[in-house]
């Protein structure tokens, strides 16, 4: 299997892990006070639903099942009044009650309280109400905090991550065009898209879900150390296991999470590759190897994910199993309590309930290790991405007086081993025409591209008005050179938008005119909504020849000093090329323009021609000296002629 499918996956230590997690909350930072707040309400949510389970405790100890009472002066709300005195529930008290006739009888100390049965009915049903609407009144409010609580998260993550992608987004734009060359557009879109979208999960679900069940978890053991620290002491062996277990799970789950990620990520290369090409595979009867090669591919991941799914399918029963060994030796030994008078029926009630909550919370911790570790790699590679320099700007106030370029002793190379340009000069003069030619990969184009700024060159000079490219604001020099291409981009939109590009600055009715400049008002016309016909991506519903004439608006309407033809009449019709070329003409006229041909037919009339032979300037003149001289211009015109003879 082809490595390369496989995508990088980090591997994170624990500290690296928490350094990154303090590098991704100055994105928090700016909405700290409702972070702050979701915190807060988390921690009062978690603690307050431990009531529940304490008032129903109370209620059975109380009212369903009282056996032991203690006597007390003071009133509280799980007292019973009997002749100004208050009797309280107390596995240590010293009365108990008993049904003699119509009455209930409260004895110890050597004295006795009297209560009629229906009156102390009566207070037991006022007592089992009031503590069921202090249960419904806890939910209620947890309800309430609640909703504020998932709402402030959710919308801290939501406006965080939003902050995340406008600064990734700007970042990437401002990245040279060689960081584009050696980057897959794919994997910077899923950087953008599902690796911020796992920060998201973490702003708004993870860290309020991990701070609530820690607080959980801490509340339970507290609240069951209060309740009864006998059985407190037994559970504590589960617990020890609980966690050595969750620990070790942590471990192996996020093992086998990277592998599951990096066999998925080498099938969903292999798919998007082969795909792309099926044509190739097709034609070539390759079906049944390309269909063998993916069984091995798909059948490693087959393999990763059942061993990812071994680990959980052991960790969730072996969890449940400690659970239900706690609450059994909780029973046993709480039953021998209360037989012996040491416990009351609802304490044990509310010990099991308090174990049954503990266990959720660790489930939930360990099941978010993976989401955590999903969410460490995307900081980790979104880091990366900001951590990458973005090239500094020149910040001079230069401004391109006019369309003269002048080229002397430039060297470009995309490496140091890979030179494409040596030592070029030659100077086109304001409004002047120059054609360049050569063998493909002579290094036409990227003239252009250095012209434009695309690539920085280090070794020679460029000027065009005056002004060093290097040197010359962006904006300046993208308003004053404009480049018509051959492979002519288009975004989803109106043809209107792709001209304008959302630009204020260019009207509508500046575009109208550019048109009408251009003589092609057939060729809008002809379209099914003129200058609002929706383009679908990549200009897919559109030639060729059309997408090539609204680069030429799209140019034109600029209004630029500098025009660079990338031979935008290849791949057309004759009658559109003719349309082409009438436009180009429009466009270049008066203008300073550069012409780089790949069709030596295209540039018979330019009065000026350079060859360009492994990165070198070889030949230099018009049509017809170039022809005289028979070098290499007239082998490639001689050798282009012959193809179109025999095509014809």
């Amino acid at each position: 299997m082809p490595q390369n499918y496989e995508q990088e996956e980090y591997k994170l230590p624990f500290w690296d892990s928490l350094k990154l997690s303090f590098w991704v909350f100055k994105y928090i930072k700016p909405y700290w006070k409702m972070m702050t707040l979701s915190i807060i309400l988390m921690i009062f949510v978690s603690l307050i639903g431990l009531l529940p389970t304490i008032l129903t405790s109370n209620a059975i100890n109380l009212y369903l099942n009282p056996s032991k009472y203690t006597l007390s002066n003071n009133p509280s709300y799980n007292s019973i009044e009997i002749d100004g005195k208050y009797f309280i529930p107390s596995p240590q008290g010293e009365y108990t009650v008993q049904k003699e006739g119509q009455n209930y009888i409260f004895k110890g100390n050597g004295q006795s309280y009297e209560i009629s049965i229906s009156e102390y009915n009566k207070i037991r049903f006022n007592g089992i109400t009031l503590i069921a609407f202090e249960i419904f009144l806890i939910y209620l409010i947890s309800f309430v905090l609640s909703y504020i609580q998932n709402y402030t998260s959710q919308s801290v993550g939501i406006r965080a991550v939003n902050d995340v992608r406008n600064y990734l987004f700007v970042h990437l734009v401002n990245q040279p065009m060689k960081f584009f060359d050696s980057n897959i557009s794919g994997r910077l879109v899923t950087r953008v898209t599902n690796d911020t979208q796992n920060l998201n999960n973490m702003f708004s679900t993870m860290i309020s879900s991990i701070f609530k069940d820690a607080v959980l978890i801490a509340g339970i053991l507290y609240v069951l150390y209060i309740v009864n620290t006998k059985l407190f002491l037994i559970t504590i062996p589960i617990f020890i296991a609980v966690a050595l277990i969750t620990y070790i799970f942590r471990a192996l789950s996020r093992k086998t999470y990277r592998t599951v990620r990096a066999k998925l990520a080498a099938i969903n290369g292999f798919l998007a590759e082969h795909l792309s090409g099926m044509i190739v595979t097709v034609l070539f009867n390759r079906e049944k190897e390309k269909s063998e090669e993916f069984s091995v591919i798909n059948n490693e991941y087959y393999i990763a994910a059942m061993k990812q799914l071994l680990v959980f399918a052991i960790f969730r029963p072996l969890i449940d199993f400690l659970r239900y060994l706690g609450t059994a030796l909780v029973i046993w030994f709480g039953i021998q309590s209360i037989i012996h008078g040491q416990l009351e029926i609802g304490t044990l009630y509310a010990f099991i309930s308090y174990i049954g909550m503990a266990f959720t919370p660790i489930n939930d911790l360990a099941e978010n290790f993976s989401n955590i570790q999903s969410a460490m790699v995307s900081i980790e590679r979104i880091r990366a991405l900001l951590k990458l320099p973005s090239p500094a700007h020149p910040k001079s106030n230069a401004k391109i007086k006019d369309g003269k370029i002048e080229v002397k002793n430039l060297w470009f190379g995309y490496s140091e081993d890979n030179i494409i340009l040596k030592d070029i000069s030659f100077t086109v003069e304001n409004g002047g025409r120059l054609a360049i030619v050569g063998h493909t990969g002579a290094g036409k184009s990227t003239i252009s591209s250095i012209l434009t700024a695309l690539y920085p060159y280090s070794k020679g000079s460029v000027k065009i008005g005056g002004v060093e490219v290097r040197e010359c604001p962006i904006e300046e020099l993208r308003s004053k050179v404009n480049i018509v291409i051959q492979e002519v981009m288009l975004f989803s939109g109106t043809v209107l938008d792709n001209i304008t590009l959302f630009d204020k600055r260019i009207t509508r009715e500046m575009v109208t005119e550019a048109i009408k400049n251009l003589e092609i008002e057939k060729f809008i016309s002809s379209l099914p909504h003129g200058l609002d016909t929706q383009v679908h991506e990549g200009g897919t519903n559109l030639s060729m020849g059309q997408r090539q004439l609204i680069s030429m608006i799209r140019a034109f309407v600029r209004q630029p000093k500098v025009v660079i033809m990338d031979e935008a009449t290849s791949n057309v019709d004759v009658e559109t090329e003719a349309l082409i070329q009438k436009a180009s003409e429009k466009l270049t006229a008066g203008r300073t323009t550069i012409i780089i041909a790949h069709r030596l037919s295209t540039v018979r009339n330019v009065e000026r021609i350079i060859v360009i032979d492994d990165g070198k300037i070889i030949e230099e003149g018009n049509h017809e000296e170039l022809m005289k001289e028979n070098g290499l211009y007239a082998k490639l015109y001689k050798l282009q002629s012959f193809e179109e003879y025999k095509v014809s």
